[in-house]
């Protein structure tokens, strides 16, 4: 099948219908698949690599009645960071990387790895236990549906730490610093006399690089492609942890009026996608370290009991998250208990127990 690898304009992209492409033996759908970034960063690039050469490949063992057209749509060329989500619910787009983490106010739901933080360091773990949130939580589906979407896979990261333009050996060193955070990774600054500033790997370089801000959080899968130890090359293990960053959805109109056996192929390679990316930046993550090092950024970690203060010096974020959604009539305390208990079952040390207070 010829994949068209000319990025469309919006006005093409709405005009993709949703309809097939009858012949007597196929049919053929138009798919706009768009994304705010790049395939610099691994989990977008597996998209391309991946996800649609793998759809493919299923589609025509299955005996090519069916197949996609695609057009990548991705470095924001239809929809921006922050509005892939809005492309896929009013069908500029048919199928989409939304960016959860930039989405709280429309999928709260989403944000629940962010508020338990100092948790589990494995992308592969966190991975599993959102699928499964997804899967078993009808509020958590809902989320999606509200927004007339389909949830079809997870992207986690490999583990959150800091880089500076300074040395890092206790939290004082923080004291009064700007780091750069993206969505609600702000929420860890929080009483530990740091000051947040709004950011995202198409800014990070620059306002390291001007002085926007001292240093930021984020992970190694995202550093090394975005360069950013050359302008913060102090790099401090925290193990804030895996977070789930962002997921495929597709529009649900589009994805209702698919037939039964595409529909399962969509989702089936959307959970192995999910998983690969995993296990790719767990995997990258140690190589990057090591390249960033040869490069000159030097590591380190903060000593247990420093991330110990950190952790129990935040005003408790999980239950203020929980109590300001349960007053919007959404079900965080069901999640938030649900996600915990997951970290639990599988025997993740937790830092703090953000449930029980």
């Amino acid at each position: 099948m010829r994949r068209f690898a000319t990025l469309c304009a919006a006005s093409v992209c709405a005009a993709a219908t949703m309809m097939p492409l009858e012949t007597a033996h196929a049919a053929n759908y138009k798919v706009t698949f768009v994304a705010g970034h790049g395939t610099q960063l691994p989990w977008i690039r597996l998209i391309k690599e991946y996800y649609i050469p793998e759809v493919d490949k299923r589609l025509q063992a299955a005996g090519g009645q069916h197949t996609i057209t695609w057009t990548e749509a991705f470095g924001g060329t239809v929809a921006k960071i922050g509005g892939v989500l809005d492309a896929l619910r009013e069908g500029v787009a048919e199928m989409g990387y939304v960016y959860t983490i930039f989405e709280p106010a429309k999928l709260p739901l989403l944000s629940v790895t962010f508020m338990a933080p100092f948790g589990s360091d494995d992308a592969r773990q966190i991975t599993k236990l959102m699928i499964e949130l997804n899967r078993e939580l009808p509020e958590m589906a809902a989320q999606w549906t509200n927004h007339k979407t389909v949830y079809l896979g997870t992207v986690a990261t490999d583990t959150d730490y800091i880089m500076t333009k300074f040395p890092v050996s206790s939290l004082a060193d923080l004291k009064g610093k700007k780091m750069g955070a993206s969505g609600s990774l702000s929420l860890w600054m929080s009483g530990r006399g740091m000051v947040p500033v709004q950011g995202d790997f198409a800014t990070h370089f620059n306002n390291l690089k001007t002085g926007v801000y001292d240093g930021l959080v984020a992970f190694s899968t995202g550093f090394y492609p975005s360069k950013l130890h050359q302008v913060a090359p102090y790099a401090t293990r925290i193990d804030l942890g895996s977070m789930s960053i962002g997921a495929l959805a597709a529009n649900k109109p589009f994805f209702d009026a698919l037939p039964a056996d595409v529909q399962k192929v969509l989702k089936e390679v959307g959970i192995e996608y999910s998983y690969k990316v995993a296990e790719t930046l767990t995997n990258l993550a140690k190589v990057f370290e090591q390249k960033m090092a040869e490069e000159g950024a030097k590591f380190s970690k903060l000593p247990a009991e420093e991330r110990k203060k950190w952790a129990m010096g935040m005003p408790n974020i999980g239950k203020n998250w929980v109590e300001n959604n349960e007053g919007r009539g959404i079900a965080a305390r069901k999640v938030f208990a649900a996600y915990l208990q997951k970290l639990r079952d599988d025997k993740v040390d937790l830092v703090r127990q953000w449930d029980r207070e």
